[in-house]
């Protein structure tokens, strides 16, 4: 009688068959076609870059070329407009200057610089001035004001002076900008903002 009991079955055993040069060549030969199938990819992929370089150099020098084209011809354009517009364009500073002179000698000009005199002398506590334009009697006033109501007050000292006084502002527009700075624009009665 046995007195062991064995689990074990011949059959059940793995098989320990070590690989075999036919297995080996099998497998070697997979790992070179894979890397022949990876490495004409890539030369193919390269192939096909270098196909369209030469076509893009190609291109960029017929457009090269085209623009060459083009500024000498331009070029030209341009000496032949100087040789031929030379006394147009001197005509025509001779008529700016001529309405410059008619609009300087017209008795309602406000004065830039008797402006900015009589600006200078009113009193200036908490407003910036940091733009004027004058076009004849046409005047925008814009600047930074510490309050709202230092503006108006500043308004008023326009009657101390001589090319202010008279000027009636049709509107006044105050904001705030994102920095906390209030900015305002003051518009004559005839000018349009």
């Amino acid at each position: 009688m046995k007195s062991r009991i064995e689990f074990y079955q011949a059959a059940l055993k793995p098989a320990t068959d070590f690989a075999t040069l036919h297995t080996a060549l099998k497998v070697a030969g997979i790992i070179i076609l894979v890397w022949g199938l990876v490495f004409a990819k890539g030369w193919l992929s390269h192939f096909h870059l270098q196909q369209q370089n030469t076509e893009l150099e190609a291109r960029l020098n017929l457009e090269r070329q085209e623009v060459d084209d083009l500024s000498g011809a331009l070029s030209a354009l341009n000496a032949q407009l100087q040789e031929d517009d030379t006394p147009h364009r001197l005509e025509e500073h001779i008529r700016a200057r001529q309405q410059l002179l008619r609009l300087l000698n017209q008795q309602n000009l406000v004065s830039y610089a008797k402006t900015l005199q009589d600006l200078a002398h009113i009193p200036w506590q908490g407003v910036a001035l940091q733009g004027l334009t004058l076009h004849g009697k046409q005047m925008v006033l814009r600047g930074e004001a510490s309050s709202p109501s230092a503006v108006p007050a500043w308004i008023l000292g326009f009657e101390q002076s001589d090319s202010l006084r008279g000027h009636s502002f049709g509107q006044l527009a105050i904001s705030q900008n994102d920095d906390g700075r209030l900015s305002f624009s003051l518009y004559s009665s005839e000018v349009a903002p």
